[in-house]
């Protein structure tokens, strides 16, 4: 309701504009209260609650225009409380770039000293398991390993995952098997969220921990196991890596792309394959095509 206030108080545009920009700011208070944030006035808003709707966004598959968009009505939200400090003035910081003009790859390779620096364990196990399987940072913490871990694969269930949709990702690896064997000792019976924290607050201690170990996008964990996949799947280096674009492929390797794109939305989640291009390039995007 203070969000509907400052939109009536400052009715800057046309009217259409406004209609538009308090629907967009009153859907964003419910996003952020969805995700654990109770805002309790509209001057409430930190540079926190920018990076939770951002990596939202993103692990929803809205479009980078659409993000832009949303961005121009939390910036005039932030003018208006006299708070423009805790948004970035370029777009380019959230990797919010024009697709028509610069190819952003955000994947992010986790180092070991970045991991050592994560002194919580259930945090440091979670970021793990979103390295190996490309989970989102929710899901990463509220899976139960005793009852995920299968032979050759892990399940989540829909309790556990966006949408809640239930869904299998394969274990293809040693490594895998070995991050899922540290995870099981640290959640024992339960899940990464500690027993004395809920949600919400180990959320909190998760955002301060990665950022003290400088893993400032951790969502680029979820790009790297996709571009991983990617190549282990098709043999080849993905469009944003700079493989081949089609007119470079046999008929051959172009079936393997489509094959490996419908597997990859389906192990990160998503129930379009078109937002794979976020994550691997638009294969057109490949040997300077646009």
């Amino acid at each position: 309701m203070d969000l509907v206030r400052l939109t009536k108080r400052n009715r800057d545009g046309s009217f259409g504009t406004q209609k538009n920009r308090q629907r967009g700011l009153t859907a964003i208070a419910a996003e952020l209260k969805q995700l654990g944030y109770t805002l309790k006035t509209a001057r409430s808003v930190k540079p926190k609650h920018i990076n939770a709707l951002v990596d939202h966004w993103r692990d929803s598959g809205l479009s980078k225009a659409t993000m832009r968009n949303r961005m121009s009505w939390l910036r005039w939200w932030a003018q208006k409380v006299n708070k423009v400090s805790i948004l970035h003035k370029d777009n380019a910081c959230y990797e919010l770039n024009d697709e028509r003009t610069e190819r952003n790859n955000i994947a992010f390779n986790l180092h070991s000293d970045q991991l050592d620096a994560l002194t919580d364990r259930h945090v440091q196990a979670a970021v793990m398991l979103q390295a190996a399987f490309g989970l989102r940072r929710e899901e990463a913490m509220k899976i139960i390993p005793k009852e995920t871990i299968r032979k050759d694969c892990i399940k989540l269930k829909g309790s556990w995952t966006k949408g809640g949709r239930p869904r299998t990702v394969p274990i293809t690896s040693q490594h895998q098997r070995i991050v899922l064997s540290a995870v099981a000792q640290v959640a024992k019976h339960g899940s990464l969220i500690p027993e004395d924290r809920n949600y919400v607050q180990h959320m909190r201690v998760y955002e301060r921990q990665v950022q003290k170990a400088g893993i400032t996008r951790a969502h680029g964990l979820r790009h790297k196991y996709a571009q991983t996949r990617y190549e282990k799947l098709t043999g080849m280096k993905c469009p944003i890596n700079g493989g081949p674009g089609r007119s470079l492929m046999s008929d051959e390797q172009y079936e393997l792309d489509r094959q490996a794109r419908a597997r990859i939305s389906k192990e990160l989640g998503h129930n379009r394959i078109e937002i794979v291009d976020v994550y691997i390039g638009r294969l057109l995007q490949a040997g300077g095509l646009s």
